[in-house]
């Protein structure tokens, strides 16, 4: 009967998440007015505990994200118990912030939800750039390593939940598309600095979040303090770590284009030239490590050392 009337009420929908014909997941929405604008909640938020940490979960909220934007609402939001950490911990990675608390009662005692909340749209472009060779690596397809028992590039799709569109920069035939849109470089021959500036000109938001194709701990909880930094006055917007710019995991207005693509036009241009001619915004590693509670989040693969520690396998090198 409870489930009839869910099923029957207009301004109710349940999203269903399947793998091989199996339900795997479900979520529960509510689409309704609210200050501000139309918004949705997420009233109820379910996935079989034999897919956490699959990514399963964020592509169910992917879906329930686009249903949103589908119905022109402006935020999401749902209630969880202060308590449900690991629920916490994933939707604050889906950019989800606390915006109150309401009580609610379970038999005798009162007990505390946090309200989270977050926009349906962050106006983000999310690029995935992989073209390097990765010749210390003996030419592995860096974004195919798996760490954790996901790819690096299953790992980096997670980040979708705050995109708009997914471009992936690389003309990689072992990278699958997995629906995602593939551009090439503009300028060949200009390495990470060129994918950067192909995923601006082909970018169809105002912000391209520019991420390495060999970063598997970069999460939403290191994006949302850039996407909280952006101003109307600045270009782009990045970590430092140790006192070295992260240029692969920022951002970057994609209306830079043309001007990146003329100074990209001089050979040897490298990112802290590119950076130290933008109004640039750069925040400290406290920022990082508050946010995620180290600097994980923009570790890259890069050596032997590397894959070492932290993939599951030895790479396969490029035959």
């Amino acid at each position: 009967m409870a489930l009839s009337s869910v099923l029957a009420d207009p301004l109710s929908e349940v999203l269903v998440l399947e793998r091989g014909g199996e339900p795997v997941g479900w979520a529960h929405c509510i689409h309704a007015p609210g200050p501000g604008g139309r918004r949705l909640e997420i009233r109820r938020f379910y996935v079989d505990g034999r897919w956490h940490g699959t990514g399963a979960a964020a592509f169910l909220l992917e879906a329930v994200r686009d249903r949103a934007r589908g119905t022109r609402a402006e935020t999401l939001w749902l209630a969880v118990w202060e308590r449900n950490h690991r629920a916490r911990a994933f939707y604050e990675k889906h950019g989800f912030r606390r915006t109150g608390a309401q009580p609610f009662r379970f038999g005798t005692d009162l007990q505390t939800d946090d309200v989270l909340s977050r926009p349906v749209s962050f106006d983000l472009s999310l690029a995935i750039i992989a073209g390097g060779s990765a010749q210390r690596l003996g030419g592995a397809c860096k974004p195919l390593l798996v760490v954790g028992g996901r790819t690096v590039l299953e790992r980096l799709l997670a980040l979708r939940t705050l995109a708009d569109e997914v471009l992936l920069v690389s003309e990689d035939a072992r990278l699958p598309d997995a629906g995602l849109r593939r551009v090439s470089d503009v300028l060949p021959g200009r390495g990470a600095p060129g994918g950067v500036q192909a995923a601006m000109a082909r970018a169809a938001r105002t912000w391209v979040l520019a991420v390495a194709g060999d970063m598997p701990f970069l999460d939403g909880r290191a994006i949302r303090p850039l996407l909280e930094a952006r101003t109307d006055g600045a270009d782009a917007v990045a970590y430092a770590v140790s006192g070295r710019l992260e240029p692969l995991a920022a951002l970057y207005r994609s209306a830079l284009a043309p001007r990146w693509a003329e100074a990209l036009a001089r050979a040897g241009t490298s990112f802290r030239v590119l950076w130290n001619a933008l109004r640039g915004v750069t925040l400290d590693e406290r920022v990082l490590r508050e946010a995620t509670g180290d600097t994980r989040a923009v570790v890259s693969l890069n050596l032997p050392a590397d894959v070492a520690k932290w993939v599951d396998r030895p790479p396969v090198p490029r035959s």
